[in-house]
């Protein structure tokens, strides 16, 4: 209970200072801002930049504004992926682009990033602007890359982890180097903490896939099998075609290159993964994952700090 509290009270700061970074200059945005903050996300990402902050002692007042900037970035990536995607529900309230149309949606997602880089450039530190800059361009590429090959039965794991590394991976990196930054450490010691920050954003994304076919919608708030209806070559189904002899592999192809998928379809996929034991393999490879992850932590002092990491980490997971 009181770690919850703690938690929602350093959500609150990041909350407060998004509502003076984003200075809408005309009805529309002030919508769109209130609609942000009141988003119900998680913050993992500033509230991870935060604990590291914690960990490594930063004394800069910067902080607060660094973290900000990660989650602008992150929420105008969403109301561009919500257009991309044709989304119309964003965790369960309409997307800017079904209130307002598309066209709104990517211009108020530029409007987040500008604000974001605005407040990062008054910071007046070139190594942040660096690390952010190149968020950018892995967020960008990653999404083309999505576009290209989501649908293809040629995609690789390889090309998997280049799309998931840009989309999700990099800016969980950015948020625990710049805590180094700010805590003034050398750049084999940030390179240290940024690969915490990418492995925590591959894990996060690949649980995220594995809710898809392995938990009910009643727990994971998703809706179940919604990826494998869309026809998106996601983690389970890659790791699951490895393990399938030439026919095999075929027939799955051929259940994706559906326009759509039935019922029949469905009792297929989930029969599939049970037969060749994925959910029991997928769950090896993120526990053994999240247990380096935990044992990178116990480098710092034990700290209410580590402790809400350590309970974060398990809700993530």
């Amino acid at each position: 209970m009181k770690s919850n509290l703690r938690i929602q009270s350093i959500l609150a700061k990041f909350d407060k200072n998004l509502d003076g970074i984003i200075k809408e200059d005309i009805p529309v945005l002030k919508k769109i801002k209130k609609h942000v903050i009141t988003s119900g996300g998680k913050r993992i990402r500033p509230f991870s930049h935060y604990l590291f902050c914690q960990f490594l002692n930063v004394k800069d007042k910067n902080w607060l504004d660094v973290g900000s900037v990660a989650e602008l970035i992150h929420a105008a990536s969403l109301l561009h992926d919500d257009v991309v995607d044709n989304a119309p529900i964003r965790r369960g309230k309409p997307t800017i682009g079904s209130l307002f149309g598309d066209k709104t949606a990517i211009l108020a997602g530029d409007y987040l990033l500008a604000c974001g880089i605005s407040r990062l450039n008054s910071l007046g530190n070139a190594d942040l602007m660096e690390i952010f800059s190149q968020v950018l361009k892995d967020l960008s590429v990653s999404e083309l890359l999505q576009m290209e090959w989501e649908k293809n039965p040629k995609i690789s794991l390889k090309i998997y982890d280049s799309i998931i590394y840009g989309k999700t991976a990099s800016l969980f990196g950015v948020c625990t180097e710049a805590s180094a930054i700010l805590a003034g450490k050398s750049k084999k010691e940030r390179a240290i903490v940024r690969d915490f920050g990418v492995r925590l954003g591959k894990l996060f994304q690949k649980k995220d896939d594995c809710l898809d076919y392995f938990v009910d919608s009643n727990v994971s708030g998703k809706e179940f099998l919604k990826d494998f209806k869309n026809g998106l070559f996601t983690y389970p189904v890659l790791v699951l075609r490895n393990q399938l002899g030439l026919l095999e592999k075929r027939k799955l192809e051929s259940v994706f290159k559906k326009e759509e998928r039935n019922s029949s379809d469905e009792s297929y996929i989930l029969n599939l993964m049970e037969s060749k034991k994925i959910s029991s393999m997928l769950q090896k490879e993120l526990s053994s994952e999240k247990n380096y992850l935990l044992s990178f932590l116990n480098q710092f002092p034990n700290s209410s700090e580590r402790q809400l990491f350590v309970e974060q980490l398990d809700r993530l997971t």
